[in-house]
């Protein structure tokens, strides 16, 4: 099911965390190395730089093979039907997912350009696919829902197996679409329960999302469940943000409104436009969750557009340089006044942000500081407990477990 080991992929983790803390003066280099020695990933996973020129490459290579392709088979094939063209498709998919899994098994790559380009070619070749044979077969406003209905399954698959972030957004995008296509299907009554019953489902999503994203067996797929967490949080403010009820009422339900007129329950939308992002940062600060602050901070920017759009001053250079002086003025009292924790926040860079790599990292310092090394392959709880052949002792206490 996971075309990646869960075990490396937690390893992978743990030497980030802990270069952190060296990087910090938590732990020492002989603490680190330690770290490195016993926490080896295997995989290949180089630079920023080169994953982007890996992903190119990649690409170009794609592109060159199916240009041969098309040299060889496609002007042979004169009457060029849709069939030829959703057979070149599921092919070339195919063998993208083949290359790939030739790739992770015998090169071990890991988010090295070279699988991403792979799995987003082989996924975008199948729902090319889907989409012609589709369109092909149907017409009418039901095509969208059924490639969406229809690509939904490839890219649940694609997340379940690769645990890749993007694909894992797609997905979202993709379930949030079949969810909103459906609605339109109710008629005149999808006016008034839309914008409301996309929120009521991102509530769950989010709810769950965080649930098992705490979840130590599930560790592999936890950085898919916090991009289902940030999509949620997202979409429930959308679906309450004034600029985009407005727009979509124009656009799906073909309302009529005069410059200056407002839509129905736009009181409600003001107030949802502007409360929910604070909302975010008041609980993102509470809970100490950077996906809800960083989701809040952001989307107080949409909210001070959106009453920017509709409110203006008629002076923008006014108005940007106000904002912006407030802005600076905030940050720097913030800094000043973060610089020393209170309640909790800091303004600095928080070193025990990841309870399962900070119990890990606690079990090597004191493993380094013992001297104990295990002779075999070292597993760890969710409690950052050893089993697997590892010593234990403390206290003056001795004994092997």
């Amino acid at each position: 099911m996971k075309a990646y080991n869960s075990q490396l992929i937690k390893n992978i983790s743990i030497v980030k965390k802990s270069k952190q803390w060296y990087g910090r003066q938590l732990i020492s280099l002989e603490q680190l190395n330690t770290v490195l020695k016993n926490y080896e990933s295997g995989f290949y996973s180089p630079t920023l730089f080169i994953k982007i020129g890996l992903f190119i490459f990649t690409a170009v290579a794609i592109g060159a093979a199916a240009g041969f392709y098309s040299l060889f088979f496609l002007m042979a094939n004169a009457s060029r039907s849709t069939a030829f063209f959703v057979f070149t498709c599921i092919l070339f998919s195919i063998l993208s997912v083949i290359a790939l899994e030739f790739f992770i098994r015998n090169n071990k790559v890991h988010r090295a350009g070279v699988d991403e380009c792979l799995l987003y070619a082989a996924l975008g070749f199948i729902f090319s696919a889907v989409s012609m044979l589709i369109n092909d077969r149907f017409d009418g406003s039901s095509n969208s829902l059924l490639i969406c209905i229809t690509a939904l399954p490839f890219l649940i698959a694609a997340v379940v197996r690769y645990a890749d972030q993007f694909t894992a957004l797609a997905a979202a995008a993709c379930l949030y679409s079949v969810f909103f296509l459906t609605l339109l299907k109710l008629g005149e009554i999808a006016k008034l329960i839309v914008p409301f019953a996309l929120m009521i489902i991102s509530v769950p999503v989010y709810l769950t999302a965080v649930k098992q994203k705490k979840r130590d067996e599930l560790f592999y797929w936890k950085n898919c469940f916090t991009v289902f967490e940030f999509a949620a949080l997202i979409v429930f403010y959308a679906a309450g943000n004034y600029f985009v009820i407005r727009e979509s009422s124009i656009e799906y339900f073909g309302m009529q409104l005069n410059e200056g007129e407002n839509i129905p329950l736009a009181f409600v939308f003001y107030i949802l436009t502007a409360l929910v992002p604070l909302a975010y940062v008041y609980y993102g600060l509470k809970k100490k969750d950077k996906t809800l602050l960083w989701t809040g901070l952001i989307l107080i920017s949409a909210a001070v557009l959106t009453f920017k759009y509709y409110f203006s001053l008629g002076h923008p250079e006014i108005t940007l340089t106000l904002a912006g002086i407030i802005m600076i003025v905030t940050a720097y009292l913030s800094i000043r006044s973060l610089k020393t924790p209170k309640h909790g926040i800091t303004f600095e860079d928080d070193p025990d942000e990841d309870n399962f790599l900070k119990a890990n990292a606690e079990a090597l310092v004191i493993a380094q500081n013992f001297g104990t090394h295990s002779e075999g392959p070292v597993e760890i709880d969710s409690n950052g407990t050893e089993f697997g052949g590892g010593g234990f002792g403390g206290a003056g206490s001795g004994g092997s477990f």
